[in-house]
């Protein structure tokens, strides 16, 4: 009975929240991103803006400064983590919650370490995507039971808040590097496909390592092949 009153009252306590959480809905087609918009309104959510394109998203978060925007990876492709980099680079707190219906797995695993803090399937019902609202809104980060079970098929485990913050450290280098130590390659052999010095891919190595927090550079092979989905 506790339990079920204190969820009542998170439930009830969101609820007058809602109207301080401004989101902006991000979506590739027009019609889509209309409907979305009006569903949430008529759930009492405070939507500040719709896009349909990556420079009109990016001009409305500037000047509007959502708390949140759902940002369909078919808005933009890979270029949706050019908006997420410079949001952060701007200092500007907004969330990001990531909506796919075309996953791509290397897009996935890279949003997954990069800041987004919700992710959506396509076959989630509307009241996952509450759920995600009011999740994200409180300061956590949810996956939805569809996002979880496209992991599933793609044999992808989630990562830990833990191993994202390691992740996060490495400069695209360094992650080309551990992604090759992860496939087998030596120092020597990084060298010449990265056209770089064999000391240079050795001090790469250690550099690595240490960002990790990992006692050695033996260790790396290893780290490498568990979060090799996600370099």
């Amino acid at each position: 009975m506790n339990q079920l009153s204190t969820g009542q009252e998170a439930t009830k306590n969101f609820s007058l929240r809602r109207r301080d959480f401004s989101i902006l809905v991000a979506q590739s087609e027009l019609f889509t991103c209309e409907v979305l918009s009006q569903l949430l309104k008529e759930q009492g959510y405070n939507v500040v803006g719709r896009a349909v394109e990556m420079d009109d998203t990016l001009q409305q978060i500037r000047v509007k400064r959502p708390q949140c925007v759902i940002l369909e990876s078919e808005i933009s492709g890979r270029r949706s983590f050019d908006i997420v980099e410079q949001m952060q680079q701007s200092n500007m707190q907004t969330k990001f919650i990531l909506y796919t219906s075309k996953p791509d797995l290397r897009m996935v695993a890279r949003a997954m370490q990069m800041g987004f803090f919700g992710f959506l399937y396509a076959s989630d019902g509307l009241e996952e995507l509450y759920r995600c609202f009011q999740t994200v809104s409180s300061g956590g980060c949810y996956y939805s039971s569809g996002f979880m079970n496209l992991l599933k098929n793609y044999g992808v485990e989630v990562l830990s808040e833990a191993r994202r913050d390691e992740l996060s450290r490495l400069t695209d280098r360094e992650r080309q590097v551990l992604r090759m130590i992860a496939n087998g390659h030596t120092a020597n052999e990084i060298a010449d496909e990265l056209g770089i010095s064999y000391r240079t891919a050795v001090n790469h190595k250690a550099h690595i390592a240490k960002k990790l927090d990992l006692s050695s550079c033996r260790q790396l092979p290893r780290y490498g092949i568990e979060v090799k989905s996600y370099l």
